[in-house]
């Protein structure tokens, strides 16, 4: 069965074509939007030229006696990515404060209110891309993600705003406890995502965590922007000056007799 990440390709190309726009240029609502009760990060789906080879991902997976053809290989280690990608994009909103699984507004009722967050990879412009090989693996790189953020409530969808992201545009991964804390977030998204359990290595792994890493940020930006994520509390005001205890007088000295 080829992966749900590949066969989404036909319904969402149009992302492509749609263009993109500094974050917050695309806000319909006039003032800034409700904040949902969650955020959902749909599959993305991937251009013809970006590609993924990770031979240990695939070394991991014929041991269970698979042995898939190599074009096989390719589409289940795109879509392994894809999942990497997005629970990326999942942690980097939780850790932010919003409520964000992996999903697509396919999954909503009538009553829900959501934003969702969906991608399109693709190759860099050629200038930039030039004798490289787009895509993630070794010797790959020049992939951008075009993202849409779109707001569904009532059945009706309203595109919130548009943008770009590369994995150059991402600040540090979290480290230290902090890392602890981010890396459990991935792996309960891709629990979410029913993942193939088979780890990417780390070269690529680290791929598709940067690009997720800088898309979620300025998802978070936006939302902060719009007021969905609480500024943290003010420092608490400095106690009062404590007043200085002078030293007791010291008693004068009895004149000698």
């Amino acid at each position: 069965m080829i992966p749900r990440f590949i066969a989404l390709a036909f319904g969402v190309a149009a992302l492509a074509l749609a263009g993109c726009a500094d974050i917050g240029s695309s806000n319909v609502f006039g003032g800034a939007p409700p904040k949902p009760k969650t955020v959902l990060v749909a599959d993305f789906v991937a251009a013809p030229e970006v590609g993924a080879i990770d031979r240990g991902f695939s070394v991991r997976m014929d041991r269970k006696g698979s042995n898939f053809p190599i074009l096989e290989r390719k589409r289940r280690t795109l879509a392994r990515v894809n999942d990497e990608l997005v629970a990326t994009i999942v942690a980097t909103l939780r850790e932010a404060g919003l409520d964000a699984e992996p999903g697509s507004e396919e999954a909503l009722t009538i009553a829900d209110a959501a934003a969702v967050v969906s991608g399109w990879l693709r190759g860099a412009e050629p200038a930039t891309a030039k004798n490289k090989q787009i895509g993630f693996g070794p010797g790959h790189s020049g992939v951008v993600a075009d993202i849409t953020v779109s707001y569904v409530s009532s059945g009706a969808r309203k595109q919130l705003l548009t943008f770009s992201a590369e994995a150059k545009d991402a600040a540090n991964l979290p480290t230290g406890k902090a890392a602890a804390a981010f890396n459990a977030e991935i792996a309960a998204a891709l629990a979410a995502e029913k993942a193939a359990p088979e780890k990417l290595s780390p070269d690529v792994e680290g791929q598709a965590r940067r690009l997720g890493r800088a898309a979620g940020e300025k998802v978070v930006a936006y939302a902060k922007a719009q007021g969905w994520i609480a500024a943290p509390e003010a420092a608490a005001a400095e106690p009062a000056e404590k007043p200085v205890r002078m030293p007791p007088p010291r008693p004068e000295a009895k004149p000698a007799t």
